[in-house]
């Protein structure tokens, strides 16, 4: 007797038995796909501190360092639209080496390059054949697993927690050796990525993937052919835009409420470790009653600290607010695109994921920007709550569609 056959979007039933035969779900290809994921963010990670790297070092104003900082994270983004046309062709083995030695090459030559033009060559380079590829071959392997959210849990907590030790550690490093400091340890930290290689499917693998029957613990998809997928892919990016508003205000939020710049600070990093344990809440959440109750709660919980964020700050009352935010934010994330991946079997869509991130995560500080007036900044926090409303509203239109036999 066939398992019951839910939305995908709600959340999908997968028989034990049956994700076992998955070679997707194996511990190490599992592992492979986590590690990868954090290379694909590298250029968002590493961002501020490279930025200031870039101004102290070599002396570039900020149209230089925008211009350089931009193209690896653009580049990032239209590696993850390329994607969508191999990913079902190329051997994601080699793709993901291929991937990893550019990271390794693009650093070392990026850390002793002082000409503004061929850095920001380099970077894209980095982000779109390097970063972003790398990031696909993630996407490409989860999507192909069993349990979508409870991966994609594992990918962001440990992309936070890479996060937070870049604050730690790159810092540092950045003041005595400069640029290189900043890069030398990413490329460190690719290279040794290349040790999980083997887990990563190979043709044979991915053969069988693309093939006519269903692979071994995943639900045949729904039928409704692209939308479903498309559908949650514009719910990301509605969130993701959000996200992006009081995101890159965030810091300023809190000098404007009374904390100094160092303190608001530390509020953030201590808020974005404490963020982990909404990623770790997830990956143990996933699969126990589908989607629905948990980003509905998530998303409206995120929207209310949002609106909290604005006026006077003690700085327990900032800290606090801000680790709330956060760990919704972590919580969200791999139920949102658990439900891209469980609605697209053969990828093309999945792979489009980072840049519904990154798409969003750029708008959303330009609309926010756009609606500010004088010194006010509760355009971001409206910006920020409108994309977790407006997320919730399609998110729920879509799990909730006449006719779905899920309804969480």
């Amino acid at each position: 007797m066939e398992p019951k056959q839910d939305n995908p979007i709600a959340g999908s039933q997968v028989a034990p038995s049956a994700e076992a035969r998955n070679p997707h779900d194996r511990p190490g290809t599992v592992a492979a796909a986590v590690a990868f994921s954090c290379i694909g963010v590298f250029g968002i990670l590493a961002a501020p501190i490279l930025a200031q790297a870039l101004g102290s070092q070599l002396g570039f104003g900020p149209e230089q360092i925008g211009r350089i900082v931009s193209a690896e994270i653009f580049g990032g983004a239209l590696a993850s639209i390329a994607a969508s046309l191999w990913i079902r062709s190329l051997d994601w083995r080699l793709a993901g080496g291929l991937a990893i030695i550019v990271v390794i090459a693009a650093n070392l030559l990026s850390s002793f390059q002082s000409d503004a033009n061929l850095l920001a060559g380099l970077r894209f380079v980095a982000g779109f054949a390097g970063q972003g590829t790398a990031f696909a071959v993630a996407i490409g392997i989860i999507n192909r697993s069993s349990q979508h959210d409870r991966n994609f849990a594992f990918s962001i907590a440990a992309q936070v927690s890479v996060g937070v030790l870049t604050l730690l550690a790159l810092p540092p490093l950045a003041q005595r050796f400069g640029v290189a400091g900043v890069l030398l340890p990413l490329a460190i930290l690719a290279a040794a990525v290349l040790t999980l290689l083997p887990w990563v499917p190979d043709s044979a693998t991915r053969a069988a993937a693309d093939s006519d029957e269903p692979v071994a613990g995943r639900a045949p998809a729904a039928s409704g052919g692209r939308g479903p997928a498309i559908a949650a892919l514009a719910c990301l990016l509605i969130w993701c835009t959000g996200l992006g508003g009081i995101w890159t205000f965030l810091l300023r939020i809190g000098e404007a409420g009374g904390l100094s710049a160092t303190g608001a600070g530390q509020a953030i990093a201590i808020s974005t470790t404490v963020g982990v344990s909404g990623a770790l809440a997830a990956s143990w959440l996933a699969g126990r009653g589908g989607r629905v109750l948990p980003v509905g709660v998530a998303l409206l919980v995120q929207a209310g600290a949002i609106l909290m964020l604005q006026g006077d700050f003690s700085f327990l009352r900032f800290a606090v607010t801000a680790a709330v935010f956060q760990s919704f934010w972590n919580f969200t994330g791999p139920y949102l695109m658990g439900s891209v991946a469980s609605a697209d079997p053969d990828g093309r869509i999945s792979v489009l994921i980072p840049a519904a991130q990154t798409g969003g995560f750029a708008l959303g500080p330009f609309l926010a920007g756009q609606l500010m007036s004088g010194d006010s900044l509760l355009a971001a926090n409206y910006v920020g709550a409108a994309g977790c409303g407006l997320a919730l509203v399609l998110f729920l239109a879509t799990a909730l569609r006449p006719g779905s036999r899920a309804r969480g």
